[in-house]
């Protein structure tokens, strides 16, 4: 199997820094954040800053994720935004959605945690994976 890696990596920039900007929004203690910590059972004063380290891990998290879209678009021919979008779904249906219910199950975590998580996760695939089609 050959694979071609030669992907727009202006896409995959802007295709991280659209995820991460969601993120922040989407978990924003002013719409979903305190939803999200009460399900974890934390307060904003126990989760303290990310710290540099933290937001590191984020923008490399986001810049492979883009990545590994980009490359996957490339490969199976994705063409059209909807593409984009159909293969970021794919990826979190297959990837994200099956790991995180694993990892509520075992930890015994409530099941509107994984679905808060995953509404973020599913919108983000489907951006990222449009915007890097988009892109070329």
């Amino acid at each position: 199997m050959t694979v071609d890696f030669g992907v727009s990596y202006v896409a995959v920039i802007v295709a991280a820094v659209v995820a991460l900007v969601f993120g922040f929004v989407y978990y924003a203690p002013q719409t979903l954040g305190k939803r999200w910590m009460a399900y974890l059972g934390t307060t904003q004063a126990q989760l303290g800053n990310p710290g540099g380290a933290g937001m590191a891990a984020g923008v490399v998290a986001s810049l492979v994720n883009a990545w590994v879209l980009a490359v996957l678009a490339k490969n199976l021919g994705g063409s059209t935004i909807a593409d984009g979008a159909m293969l970021g779904v794919v990826c979190w249906l297959g990837f994200m959605a099956t790991i995180t219910a694993a990892q509520i199950a075992f930890e015994k975590r409530p099941w509107g945690l994984w679905v808060l998580n995953n509404i973020h996760n599913v919108i983000a695939q489907a951006v990222m994976g449009a915007i890097v089609v988009a892109i070329k």
